[in-house]
């Protein structure tokens, strides 16, 4: 279906599904009902089964500001890219059918990115975990205070701090100047979260701020608040840190500490998200198998590389460091376990970090 506005909007909402309809009405409605209202929502069905097109088509039929791309294949990362060469914004911005947006989110970081000229805007993030019957079970928020880093220098020295709290580490939810994402648009193919996209295009950013006004809620789904066992997590987990320390790496700056201390710090918080699912994620895995994976991850030379980097702040990783730094998998699977039991209590003292 093509453009039926004819007045050229501010900003282009991508969002791809394939078989999607179970969650979709509420990522879709979320952007519809921002008080901002200077959007295109181009939406892609990606050769869904289910009632994906149908669901599209009813918001198509009822909202202008809606189009529909219909693809025959089900890759995502070639639908986002489609429709991002159909967009006509001045911003962009790619959204997950299992997402949504909070209220006044885009308007407050629309306003932001204009106020400072940004070429990229990062909300604030809550990873949410949902249940069965689509009910919200927890919720970890990742939030700095608002920031602008202006000039190239600033940029590659002050980022690893945004990217350090989760504001940086997906493509979904940054507000990102159109032909920037155009200009970059192939990364988007790399299964890779968009990580190796958000790079491409901080690699000769100007100016990008983090906005404390608006939030992208990110949503994962679990049973009591504990995401399902994920065994792709921890390969993930170490491309995301190779990806991030090569940036640095480019720019000459992986001597610094100030830059790369960051990075370590946010590793080895992945690396205890990726035990915690290993351990405690609902699956039918063996524990014996369980315990091999974080054997795995233990040995990983990167892994052992950040654990010495933030060994001077190791009580911020709470009862995990010292078995980590060991080595010591069964310890680990025991911390995780007693993580989980505090989270579902509500107890304090193994709080998660």
């Amino acid at each position: 279906m093509g453009h039926r506005a004819s007045r050229r909007p501010n900003v282009s909402v991508v969002l791809a599904a394939s078989d999607g309809a179970d969650h979709l009405v509420r990522a879709v409605e979320s952007v519809l009902n921002q008080s901002y209202s200077d959007f295109e929502l181009l939406t892609v069905d990606c050769a869904s089964h289910d009632r994906t097109a149908s669901i599209l088509s009813s918001f198509h039929d009822r909202d202008i500001r809606v189009e529909v791309i219909e693809r025959d294949d089900s890759a995502l990362a070639s639908g986002v890219v489609e429709a991002l060469d159909r967009a006509r914004g001045a911003y962009v911005m790619f959204v997950r059918p299992e997402d949504w947006l909070a209220p006044n989110a885009l308007g407050n970081l629309v306003e932001f990115a204009e106020e400072h000229r940004l070429d990229i805007a990062a909300p604030m993030r809550s990873d949410d975990v949902w249940d069965a019957q689509d009910r919200s079970s927890s919720s970890q928020p990742r939030r700095a205070a608002s920031c602008v880093l202006d000039g190239r220098d600033a940029v590659r020295h002050g980022m690893s701090d945004l990217y350090e709290q989760g504001l940086l580490s997906q493509a979904t939810g940054l507000l990102i100047e159109r032909m920037r994402a155009v200009d970059h648009r192939l990364a988007l193919a790399t299964d890779d979260e968009g990580l190796g996209f958000v790079i491409a295009c901080l690699e000769d950013a100007e100016r990008i701020g983090a906005c404390d006004t608006a939030c992208y809620h990110r949503v994962a789904f679990g049973k009591k608040g504990q995401r399902t066992f994920d065994p792709a997590f921890m390969s993930r987990c170490a491309n995301e840190h190779t990806q991030m320390m090569g940036l640095v790496r480019r720019w000459g700056l992986d001597c610094d500490p100030d830059v790369v201390v960051p990075l370590h710090r946010r590793h080895v918080r992945r690396l205890i998200e990726c035990i915690d699912n290993t351990t405690v994620g609902k699956s039918r895995v063996s524990s014996i198998e369980r315990l091999g994976r974080v054997q795995e991850m233990l040995n990983a030379e990167d892994a052992r590389a950040s654990l010495a980097a933030v060994k001077p702040a190791a009580s911020d990783f709470g009862i995990m460091y010292k078995p980590m730094t060991q080595g010591n998998a069964a310890a680990c699977c025991m911390g995780s376990h007693l993580r989980e039991f505090a989270r579902q209590s509500h107890l304090p003292l193994f709080a998660q970090r």
